[in-house]
């Protein structure tokens, strides 16, 4: 038990430094490809990014779930699992180049006929990378993983980064995808090798993956389903307006989700163990739950305000005035995003924790449901993109605050005394908010966008953290003992 714990203790290290790593690599990545890539083409890679999100959960099919799970698999099972892997990772590479010009002509984008099949390449390296990756955690060999992923993203970052400065444009960042890809795949092999896991040989029978497929399908099912509905408004988007109004609207969507995994990373790794070591008893379960909302909701509050409140200025500055048309979806996903932060990932690790992930589940079927049924209608009445925009702000405050009610009765609490745990973070906020409005109102004119959005940073940082200290103090020094002490 003491080898054990101590592997456990090591894997939960290694994959907190490669997450924090990698959710602080992304939006970096993202600000350099604002700064090389046009509007109209991140709408191009708007529909990559979105076939690169189904293609992954369709060529995982689950698979690495049930490996995990099994308690024992034989040399004869490995070897079907890699020839099925690698027989369904070549299909979908073979699909995805034959489909590629019908994907260009549905949604007019002339790039997708070149770039898809070049993509096809990364789903042909990706083949092992899967099946040995969860050989690999199931023998919890985090560290080696972790370093592996790290070096992978190093790898996607840097030639991206080179590809764009030389001018290759949308195929530098496809590119980068496969090189990235590519290198993953050669380490995952070499480290697979020397921990001795290979163990294959030329051989395949359907009965033996048969109960991995029958275990993954389900877990295809629900992945497919949040992906579809993570991706549809952009999908539709695509299809109905224009390449250049999609790339506006997923660099703000994407910039924001990037920021918001940053955010919550650290949270995430300790919510759904804490909350399930007290989940027998209510009042500790219920005072868990409060601290980290309060804990959440202290950084939440000023960060997405601030980027509301300084978007007209931060967006020319960072990348460019080609992309101030952004503005506006900035500002409403932005604030839809607080109440989304707050709730979401934290009630559905309560309810899990507690046994009730059919909760979860059904609010997810009926809440996206609604969702897509009424983007399709906005999108076929030509409604526009602000529709679309203010729809998806809308269905994230819907469907965290019902998440948020489904928690709250089951804690026996009330709604009012959940939304009472932020009354010192939106007094603070609001001060933030009038410090900031008054730079910008002495700014206009007189200062660049520059000094305006340096002055509104400070000013208003200063006001809260001020603020805040000077009325919740106490909350601030146990955030601190809490950091020091993990």
């Amino acid at each position: 038990m003491s080898k054990l714990k101590n592997q456990a203790v090591n894997s939960i290290k290694w994959t907190t430094i490669k997450t924090v790593i990698n959710s602080l690599a992304a939006p970096l990545l993202l600000i350099f490809k604002a700064r090389y890539l046009s509007p109209t083409e991140f709408g191009v890679m708007a529909i990559i990014n979105v076939f690169v999100s189904l293609i992954s959960v369709f060529e995982n099919f689950g698979v690495s779930t049930a490996i995990i799970q099994k308690d024992e698999i034989t040399k004869n099972e490995r070897s079907s699992l890699f020839v099925f892997q690698t027989a369904f990772s070549v299909i979908i590479g073979i699909l995805i180049i034959v489909f590629s010009p019908v994907m260009s002509a549905i949604y007019d984008m002339d790039a997708l006929t070149s770039l898809l099949p070049i993509l096809s390449l990364s789903v042909f390296f990706n083949a092992p990378v899967i099946l040995f990756t969860a050989f690999l955690e199931k023998e919890l060999h985090f560290k080696a993983l972790s370093i592996i992923q790290i070096i992978r993203e190093a790898v996607l970052v840097i030639a991206t980064v080179i590809f764009l400065m030389m001018d290759f444009g949308l195929l530098g960042v496809v590119l980068g995808q496969v090189a990235s890809v590519a290198v993953m795949a050669i380490l995952v092999m070499i480290e697979s090798y020397r921990a001795d896991l290979l163990h294959l040989y030329w051989h395949f029978k359907l009965n033996e993956i048969r109960p991995f497929i029958k275990f993954g399908i389900y877990i295809v099912a629900k992945q497919l389903m949040t992906q579809i509905t993570h991706h549809i408004d952009e999908l539709i988007i695509g299809y109905f307006l224009s390449a250049e109004i999609l790339g506006l609207y997923h660099f703000a969507k994407n910039m924001l989700g990037k920021l918001r995994i940053l955010i919550t990373t650290s949270f995430a790794k300790v919510m759904f163990p804490v909350l399930s070591k007290v989940k027998n008893d209510m009042s500790r379960l219920t005072n868990a739950y409060n601290k980290i909302s309060k804990y959440l909701g202290i950084f939440a509050f000023p960060i997405f305000i601030g980027i509301a409140m300084t978007a007209h200025s931060f967006i020319p500055v960072l990348f460019g005035s080609e992309w101030i048309e952004s503005t506006d979806f900035f500002i409403i996903l932005s604030l839809s995003y607080i109440p989304y932060i707050l709730t979401a990932n934290l009630a559905t690790s309560l309810l899990y924790s507690v046994n009730k992930p059919n909760l979860v589940l059904y609010t997810d079927i009926i809440v996206n449901s609604v969702y897509i049924l009424i983007l399709l209608v906005f999108s076929w009445m030509g409604l526009g993109i602000y529709s679309v925009v203010i729809l998806y702000a809308v269905y994230l405050v819907i469907k965290t605050m019902t998440l948020q009610y489904l928690t709250t009765m089951y804690l026996h609490s009330t709604f009012r005394s959940y939304l009472a745990l932020f009354k010192n973070t939106v007094i603070a906020s609001v001060l933030m908010v009038l410090v900031v409005a008054g730079v910008r109102y002495l700014s206009t004119g007189n200062v660049s966008n520059l000094v305006e959005l340096i002055l509104s940073v400070i000013g208003g940082g200063l006001a809260y953290m001020v603020t805040y200290y000077l009325i919740d103090k106490k909350t601030l020094i146990s955030m601190k003992d809490l950091a020091l002490n993990r």
